[in-house]
């Protein structure tokens, strides 16, 4: 039986770039429209919520 770990997924670069948290991203509440902006950046989740409900990520304008 072949080690169901000698051959992950996921490279640790790629899991460094998804746990990144950015500086400038910003939150927006789908209820009552409360904004937040991430002003200090890191590593881990970032799950803000509202409401008791998770808020959407808000794409910059091109």
């Amino acid at each position: 039986m072949q080690d169901r770990y000698s051959s992950p997924e996921w490279t640790v670069d790629e899991w460094l770039q998804a746990w990144h948290i950015r500086v400038g991203t910003a939150y927006r509440c789908q209820e009552c429209s409360n904004m937040i902006m991430v002003i200090k950046g890191g590593t881990g989740t970032l799950e803000p919520r509202c409401h008791g409900k998770p808020m959407v990520a808000v794409e910059p304008k091109q």
